[in-house]
């Protein structure tokens, strides 16, 4: 009876420890970027989760190894409970950061758990080049109707009947005056030979969308299940979308302005690929964000899903929400048909009714960094996510009406860093439905109530070397909630101590800034009237923590709070 009992104990101690022993599966290289590259490796066990995955790297050639960020744990959080639960993967997944276009890079990954089982595993991965055409084959030139003078062969009148001798490599020119749009593209480019819509060069290349007499939706383009599409230096307006372009793979929009929409550019599919959205200037047709109404007369500026997009200093104005990843509902079963490897950075957003920026429906290696947000009722959101790491680093976002970080509908794997968030109401109020998320060297600055009210009682959620301003109010400084109920604290210090969060955390106020008056939505303040570089001598500086591949560049003791270093250099925003 008694070895029979020790044999049972054995098996169970046996089992318990293989499932929590970590297996190796498959590892995957995510499509890769201009300046990042994305990993994520499948595992089975480690029910406890707590198996780590450290990350180095290197360009082909060079002798020395970086360290990067540690690849965030995944371990099948519920997501999005309340509307369409979803069970996440059971993976390790990161990012690697500040990478050289068109570079061969040698990566090695180490996964190891101290309840056994460990691998190393090392890959070469290439990113991505900055998209530039080869000369044409051939030149269509694509004249308006009030085109008077020499033309150049061949020429249309009609940019319908142009699109219809398309071939790959050929390059639409279209001369100065309007053209109707409404235009549906059916030929793909290749690779070697894009097929390019441009401006002629000789003044302002207008495609006049319009509503259509039978009410429904129109385009200035639609480029639908296509490959290697590239529209420059255009005008496009008057549609309710600039261009459409569901399953389109390699699209590449630069240097337009697209007017006068209720969409800019957008895609549903999980099939998108690759797009390069750069230096665009994109305006809705809302006449004001504040007091905020329940107009929608334009919805979304870029609205997009799939992978290995990148969109990058845009200028995004007037819309319900500026940028956004599509609300597509619960990923498709197949790790290639995930909403990963998507870059955000050096966009200039405002005059949001809603969101500037969203994350919501992002799977895996979502990286937001560099861009400002301003004048807006949301800036930053996810809601939900499926499983991260979801990057939130060096934004600047102030005169936000309503929050800073909407982090809702139990997202998950969120790695918010460096960054400053100004709110004439609380710094960080959302609601406690958040999941292993990391708070580093941020600056959180509000002007009524707590600095913050939430939770997130995921043990993997950590919150520490942050920089907060306390209100007027004595009793309301944290108010948080550990899933059964809210506790409020009335310093930092009992915050800390009650909860083991912000134990290196420090207080602010808007005089750490060279430039920062009282956020008042109202006044619809010009980024002018704003300078984030920090004061000599001002508290956030050397107050964070060093971040591998993020912060390694700081300057003083040790990296400062905030979007901006002491002494560094601005951000560019929007079209360079």
């Amino acid at each position: 009876m008694i070895s029979s009992l020790l044999s049972l104990l054995l098996i169970f101690s046996s089992s318990g420890t293989a499932e929590n022993a970590v297996r190796p599966g498959e590892l995957l290289v995510d499509p890769p970027t201009l300046h990042c590259l994305g990993f994520r490796w499948y595992v089975d066990g480690d029910q406890n989760g707590n198996a780590a995955c450290s990350i180095k790297f290197r360009r082909e050639g060079d002798d020395g190894w970086r360290a990067g960020l540690e690849l965030l744990r995944v371990n099948r959080e519920t997501v999005n409970r309340d509307y369409e639960s979803h069970t996440c993967d059971n993976l390790l997944a990161g990012s690697l950061f500040g990478l050289e276009p068109d570079a061969e890079y040698e990566i090695m990954l180490s996964l190891s758990d101290p309840d056994g089982g460990k691998a190393t595993k090392t890959c070469t991965a290439r990113t991505r080049a900055v998209p530039k055409a080869p000369p044409p084959k051939r030149s269509l030139h694509l004249y308006p109707a009030s085109h008077e003078g020499k033309k150049e062969l061949p020429s249309f009148v009609s940019l319908a009947e142009a699109v219809k001798r398309l071939k790959p490599g050929d390059h639409v020119l279209l001369h100065a005056g309007v053209h109707t749009g409404n235009v549906v593209v059916e030929r793909s480019g290749t690779a070697s030979a894009p097929i390019v819509f441009k401006a002629a060069g000789d003044g302002e290349a207008i495609v006049q969308g319009t509503n259509g007499s039978d009410k429904r939706p129109t385009f200035n383009f639609v480029v639908t299940d296509q490959k290697h599409i590239w529209f420059e230096g255009l005008t496009l307006k008057g549609a309710e979308w600039g261009i459409r372009a569901e399953a389109t793979e390699h699209l590449v929009v630069r240097r337009c302005r697209i007017l006068d929409v209720s969409t800019g550019i957008r895609t549903y599919s999980e099939r998108a690929a690759n797009w390069y959205i750069a230096d665009n200037e994109i305006i809705g047709r809302n006449t004001q964000w504040y007091p905020r109404n329940s107009q929608k007369a334009s919805h979304t500026g870029i609205n997009f899903f799939g992978r290995g997009h990148v969109v990058c200093h845009n200028r995004i104005r007037k819309f319900w929400d500026c940028l956004a990843i599509a609300n597509y509902g619960i990923p498709k079963k197949g790790r290639d048909l995930k909403c990963v490897s998507i870059d955000m950075y050096g966009n200039d957003l405002s005059e949001a009714l809603d969101d500037c920026l969203e994350t919501d429906y992002g799977c895996h290696n979502i990286r937001v960094w560099g861009n400002r947000l301003w004048n807006a009722h949301v800036a930053l959101s996810a809601q939900p996510t499926y499983g991260g790491p979801i990057y939130m680093i060096r934004n600047c976002a102030f005169n936000i009406a309503g929050l800073t970080l909407k982090l809702h509908n139990w997202c998950s794997g969120l790695m918010i860093f460096h960054n400053t968030l100004i709110t004439p109401g609380q710094a960080f109020r959302s609601y406690h439905r958040w999941q292993n998320g990391i708070l580093r060297n941020n600056l959180l600055l509000g002007g009524q109530r707590y600095a913050m009210e939430t939770g997130s009682p995921h043990p993997r959620t950590s919150m520490d070397y942050n920089g907060w301003r306390k209100t007027n109010d004595p009793q309301r400084f944290m108010k948080w909630h550990d899933d059964k109920t809210w506790t409020r604290y009335a310093t930092l210090e009992a915050f800390a101590k009650s909860t083991g969060h912000e134990r290196h955390g420090v207080m602010v106020d808007f005089n750490v800034f060279e430039k920062c008056p009282f956020p008042k939505p109202e006044q619809f303040p010009d980024p002018s009237v704003y300078d984030f570089g920090l004061r000599p001598a001002s508290k956030p500086i050397d107050s964070g923590v060093v971040l591998p591949n993020i912060n390694e560049d700081f300057k003083g003791k040790a990296p400062d709070l905030g979007c901006r270093e002491f002494g560094g250099t601005g951000q560019i925003f929007g079209p360079r």
